[in-house]
């Protein structure tokens, strides 16, 4: 069972990871469709901007980076289990130091960049990286 739940872990942070970014990418390369992934998100931006709030850009603002951490925590996980030393944790640890305060930059950047869009992008959608938490 664990390593089905690495497994399963491993490819729902890949989902969360690639699907962000091939939504962002359908939407710069065809942002008059108002639909991806065949229909099943609706490409909704913030008014009068650029700005994807929905699918996964709908979750949080970096849902991109919780699929990385996802992703790293299910190859830490099988290292820790058969050594049982922490050295396999610091890959997760790397990630979740590296994506905090990048999210932060982002952020500054984007509302440097988009004004009140960005503004109202995050009243949208509050969660930084962990959806309903964080």
């Amino acid at each position: 069972w664990q390593a089905a739940a690495c497994v399963l872990l491993f490819y729902s942070g890949w989902i969360m990871t690639r699907g962000a970014n091939m939504q962002k990418f359908y939407f710069k390369q065809n942002p008059e469709h108002k639909t991806c992934f065949g229909g099943l998100i609706q490409q909704k931006t913030i008014p009068n901007s650029k700005i994807l709030c929905s699918g996964f850009w709908g979750a949080s603002r970096h849902i991109n980076y919780l699929g990385e951490i996802c992703q790293s925590i299910a190859l830490a996980i099988p290292g820790w289990l058969v050594s049982g030393s922490l050295l396999p944790w610091l890959y997760p640890v790397y990630y979740v130091a590296l994506f905090i305060p990048r999210q932060y930059d982002d952020d500054a950047i984007c509302l440097e960049k988009y004004g009140k869009s960005w503004e109202d992008y995050m009243r949208a959608v509050p969660y930084r990286i962990v959806p309903y938490i964080w």
